[in-house]
This record gives structure tokens, C-alpha cells and sequence, in this order.
């Protein structure tokens, strides 16, 4: 008779003695960054991705039941514009729905938004500083021509502060785990805005006051509208931007820049995503030495929305503008930028609407490091 002993190996779990300071830093180092010459991400932008995909999942289970929406029950996307100083003299479209105003609607649409930006980099031929908080006001108003073709106009105003976040985002980017960008080299809350090339002065910033900056007339013409055999509605909107804003402080080009953009939109209840996508023809800006020349830019958008019931929309999107400058060495003039959105919109009555959302810089890129926005939509039929 044979008799089998089982014996039981105590194994003792393994455990990995602390990195030290120099340890972290040099395994930071190890992994390319593709903003090599500002500062190391390591693994913080995938967890950015990951964390932005998980919320995109959790919007379309939010909710116990579905909620089944017509066309007209959607709300987005949300109006929001990258508010980075350098990119605001040129043309800068912000994402929009392809359906037009009924006929004769008349849409009035104010938004405030609130953004802070730091940018410290000398990279030979640029030289840059942007370091302030700035608020934004914009009164949009648009104008139901036809069924077919809305008009609008988006006059826009920029306040350019010291203002009062720095110990805030300092301590926000320490929990984060990302670099502060050298924004703890420079006194706290101070205003700084200028930018050179070759040498020479180009812009002079201009902090406190409300100052008109250049803004954009848009016509929008809607190609194909939804249907139950086709959700589906496609436009195409013209984009004229006005020079209004005092070149000499960073409030506009003085010159006239004009964008074509295609606007899209497909649904599959309760969620709509947008396709946008358009090539804007920029003009080289005034100037008073420095000679700046600037390439046509590419804008391109999608978002997501979830209409969790009738009167209440989440939306998350994404917006990219290129880069309009040449010969530049350092990412946040080089790349453009993709700034993330998320927020909601709340239909408050049969006419009024509200919108809020959080904007994030995801690539240390031409985005402000965040921006939070809100705006009220009112129609008069």
C-alpha cells in the first residue's frame, strides 16, 4: 500500500526594496517622452488616456435605463475654444453642431471661461514667456437665415491676470506626479507675457482690462439632415475672422484669416458622436519688427454624448488646432495641442440652456494647463 504525502511550501512573498530619489528620476528617464527638452511624463500621460477612457465608458453606463432620444433631444457639442494666448490673434474655430437654427431663430449664447498658462522657453531663435491666468468672455449670437443657413457672430473680450492659482497647480501637478514646469522658478502669481524671434520684440503683453480680441463671423450651410434610414446630419461652415484685437498686445494678427470646416454628427440613441474636421488659410501677422512668417493650420474634433435624459446631455470631446509656427524647437509652440473636455449640458426651459465643462492639457502641448467653462444658450423663436 502506497501513501502519498502532499507537503506545503511556505513561499515568502518577494518584496522590492524602495527606489530612492535618483532611482525615480532615472527610471523616468528611460521612457521617451515626446516633449523631451521641457520635461519627463513617464508613465503619467497613458494613465491620462486610460483615465480619459474609462470615463468615456462609465458615460454610456451612467444611468439605469435607457433614455431613447430624438435628434432634437441632443445638445452638443460643447461650445469651447482652445484659450491659448498665442494661438487667440488666429483664426480658432470652436467645435460646433452641423444642425442649423430653425428659420428666423434667434440664438444668443454667453460664455465665460477661466484658464491658466505657463509657458518658459528660449529655444535660440524664440524667446517666450507666458505666465498668467485669463478669463475669456464671449457673446455669441447667431441667426436662423433659412432652414438651411445660420448665421452667427462671436464677438470676444480677454482680461489677462497675475491671478491666484500657482500654489494650487504646483501642489495639483506634485500629487499628479508630473514636472511644474519651472513654474516654481518664477515669483508666484506673477504676470509675465512676451514673445521674440531673432531677437526681436513681437509681442508685449497687456494684464488687467477687458480688451476686445479678433473674432469670427461664421456661416454654416447644412448639407443633410437625420433621418430614421440615415442618423446622419453633415454641414459646411465658412469661418471669417475680423481683425479686432491690438496686435502689438497679443489681442489679434490685423490681418483677415478665413477656415472652410466640415461638421458631422451621428446617432444611435441615446448617443451622438461628432466628426468635425477643417483647414483654416492664416495671414502672416502684423508686427512692428520681428519678421514671423506662419503656416495654414488643421483643426480636427470628435466628441461624445450621452443623453441621460431628456433635459440632461455628458459630453467628453476631444479639439486640436496644429501649430501655425515655424522653426520652432520647444512642444508648446511646435505641436498644437489636444485639449480634452468634459461636461454637461442642462436644458434649464423650453428655450434655455446650460452648459459647463473642465478643459485639460493631455501633451503639454499649445492648451492651457485647464480651463473651466460656462455658458448660457437662450433661443427666441
Amino acid at each position: 500500500m502506497f501513501r502519498v504525502v502532499l507537503r506545503k511550501e511556505v513561499v515568502k512573498p518577494f518584496k522590492r526594496k524602495p527606489y530612492s530619489s535618483a532611482e525615480k528620476e532615472m527610471n523616468c528617464r528611460k521612457v521617451p517622452s515626446p516633449c523631451a527638452g521641457s520635461f519627463c511624463y513617464g508613465n503619467t500621460l497613458p494613465s491620462l488616456f486610460r483615465f480619459c477612457l474609462s470615463i468615456s465608458i462609465w458615460l454610456l453606463v451612467l444611468g439605469e435605463s435607457t433614455v431613447m432620444a430624438s435628434p432634437e433631444t441632443f445638445k452638443g457639442p460643447l461650445k469651447t475654444r482652445n484659450q491659448f494666448p498665442a494661438f487667440m490673434m488666429f483664426i480658432n474655430p470652436m467645435p460646433a453642431s452641423p444642425v442649423p437654427l430653425s428659420e428666423k431663430e434667434i440664438r444668443l449664447s454667453p460664455a465665460i471661461d477661466y484658464s491658466s498658462v505657463y509657458v518658459n522657453q528660449d529655444s535660440g531663435n524664440w524667446e517666450v514667456l507666458m505666465d498668467m491666468e485669463l478669463t475669456v468672455i464671449d457673446l455669441m449670437m447667431a441667426y436662423g437665415i433659412t432652414k438651411n443657413l445660420t448665421l452667427s457672430f462671436q464677438p470676444v473680450f480677454v482680461h489677462m491676470s497675475d491671478g491666484f492659482m500657482d500654489n494650487f497647480l504646483e501642489t495639483y501637478h506634485d500629487r499628479l506626479g508630473v514636472s511644474n514646469d519651472g513654474r516654481e522658478n518664477r515669483p508666484q502669481d506673477a504676470f509675465g507675457y512676451f514673445i521674440s524671434y531673432d531677437n526681436q520684440n513681437w509681442v508685449t503683453g497687456k494684464k488687467e482690462g477687458l480688451h476686445p480680441i479678433d473674432s469670427l463671423i461664421t456661416a454654416k450651410y447644412g448639407l443633410l439632415r437625420s433621418s430614421q434610414s440615415i442618423p446622419l446630419d453633415l454641414s459646411v461652415a465658412y469661418n471669417l475672422k475680423i481683425p479686432l484685437g491690438d496686435p502689438e498686445y497679443g489681442f489679434g494678427s490685423g490681418e483677415w484669416d478665413h477656415g472652410i470646416h466640415f461638421l458631422s454628427r451621428i446617432h444611435f440613441d441615446p448617443v451622438a458622436l461628432y466628426l468635425n474636421g477643417g483647414y483654416n488659410f492664416l495671414s502672416d501677422p502684423e508686427t512692428n519688427g520681428a519678421d514671423i512668417r506662419v503656416d495654414d493650420t488643421i483643426s480636427l474634433f470628435a466628441g461624445l454624448e450621452y443623453g441621460y435624459s431628456p433635459d440632461l446631455s455628458v459630453i467628453i470631446q476631444m479639439n486640436y488646432v496644429s501649430s501655425p509656427f515655424q522653426d520652432v524647437e520647444f512642444s508648446r509652440f511646435e505641436a498644437g495641442g489636444p485639449a480634452l473636455d468634459m461636461g454637461f449640458v442642462y436644458r434649464v426651459s423650453r428655450n434655455t440652456d446650460v452648459e459647463f465643462s473642465f478643459g485639460e492639457d493631455l501633451a503639454a502641448g499649445s492648451v492651457p494647463d485647464f480651463t473651466f467653462h460656462l455658458r448660457v444658450s437662450y433661443s427666441l423663436p
